[in-house]
């Protein structure tokens, strides 16, 4: 059985109407104490409480404990939802129903747009649809023409738990125009806990079913329509390997550390549910299970964050928690980014009457330190179950 409460988390400037307005916070619990917190601002994950193999809870969100750590540090995007489209817009334009759609430049000194321009979902105080049994539904209308794109479109974005320890986000959006949709939600986790730092994430084993990623070009970075095979590079994370071992391999290379989309599904079809991917954190015994619908998934790990050698100033998060470089984990479900300048990406573009839907599902859990150590066969005899079981 789940309880939703309902409290004031702050109050913040409503990007729309210029006017303070109250930021209430929901957080959903279920009978096994898990428990994820979601606020107006931004639509964004703010806490998820997980136990582990010793019943002791803890935080496995970075994220802060008012509304001013959010706007000062809103740039990182601290568990919020990002849109209309999530990720870069090449040149902020592209061409739609034979025309050239120019959309707000905010990246790369405003030669390019990302994650939906000045003004994206992520600094959007969302409305309430409705507290139900089980969760939270948020809405936003987006005006048509903000930030250049056209149509007005609805989204309600609808987020629960069960008494399986499943958190689910999905993503419902229609539009009055054809126009460009591909909403994705980016929280920083840490399984050992929020306050743990970089040795909780070096700690961690990681998983990610994908063969290819996304090739890019420099400077800008912008997807180059081509994909990579990850065969006997740092990116082949097929079966699981330790997080610390495979950043530290990026110490000689221009960015320190993760910062990669890898390609799951080219044959994109919304209707289908896949597994993705699995990390773990041994000594804590906590493990997260990812399940999408979405064919890419972003991995970053803080490599941006301030750098403690260098003497530069930590993010100040959580009860008081200090964020340094490499102290967690981002994971962004979402469709290619550029696809709306890539004819061979899926398609991104709705129409009048069709439906938008993104589901991701966090699936937690706890396991014996031994598990970690043991391969499916000594499982298999011991009587025990798999590390990772099929979705229901």
């Amino acid at each position: 059985m789940v309880k939703v409460v309902e409290d004031i988390f702050g109050i913040a400037t409503n990007p729309f109407t210029k006017q303070a307005q109250v930021i209430r916070r929901y957080t959903m619990t279920n009978t096994n104490r898990l428990s994820v917190a979601v606020i107006q601002l931004g639509a964004t994950i703010q806490s998820i409480q997980v136990p582990d193999a010793y019943h002791q809870l803890s935080d496995v969100v970075l994220g802060f404990d008012d509304v001013a750590g959010y706007t000062k540090y809103r740039n990182y995007h601290f568990g919020c939802t990002l849109g209309r489209v999530s990720g870069v817009v090449g040149n902020g334009e592209f061409i739609m129903d034979e025309r050239r759609v120019v959309v707000s430049k905010n990246h790369h000194g405003q030669k390019h747009q990302i994650n939906g321009g000045f003004v994206g979902f992520d600094q959007v105080i969302w409305d309430l649809e409705m507290k139900r049994p089980d969760g939270v539904t948020l809405r936003h209308v987006s005006p048509d023409g903000h930030e250049g794109y056209p149509g007005t479109l609805k989204v309600l974005l609808h987020f629960t738990i069960d008494d399986d320890n499943r958190f689910f986000i999905q993503i419902e959006a229609t539009t009055s125009q054809t126009t460009p949709v591909n909403i994705s939600n980016q929280i920083i986790f840490n399984l050992a806990g929020q306050t743990t730092g970089i040795k909780g994430i070096f700690d961690h084993q990681i998983n990610i079913e994908a063969m290819e990623t996304m090739e890019t070009s420099a400077p800008d970075e912008l997807p180059t329509g081509r994909f990579r095979n990850v065969n006997d590079s740092v990116y082949d994370i097929r079966l699981p390997v330790f997080m610390g071992d495979r950043v530290r391999q990026f110490e000689q290379k221009p960015v320190k550390g993760y910062d990669v989309c890898f390609a799951l599904d080219k044959e994109f079809d919304a209707i289908k549910t896949r597994y993705v991917g699995r990390f773990l954190h041994p000594d804590s015994g906590r493990y997260m299970e990812i399940f999408s619908n979405q064919p890419c998934v972003k991995l970053t790990t803080g490599n941006c964050f301030p750098q403690e050698p260098l003497g530069e100033p930590p993010i100040l998060g959580k009860r008081c928690t200090r964020y340094w470089q490499h102290c967690g984990f981002s994971l962004q479900l979402l469709n290619y980014p550029d696809a709306v300048n890539q004819p061979d990406f899926p398609r991104i573009f709705i129409n009048p009457g069709e439906l938008y839907f993104h589901e991701t599902i966090y699936h937690f859990g706890v396991q014996e330190s031994w598990k970690c150590c043991a391969d499916p066969e000594e499982l298999e005899a011991l009587g025990e179950e798999p590390l990772r079981k099929p979705m229901a």
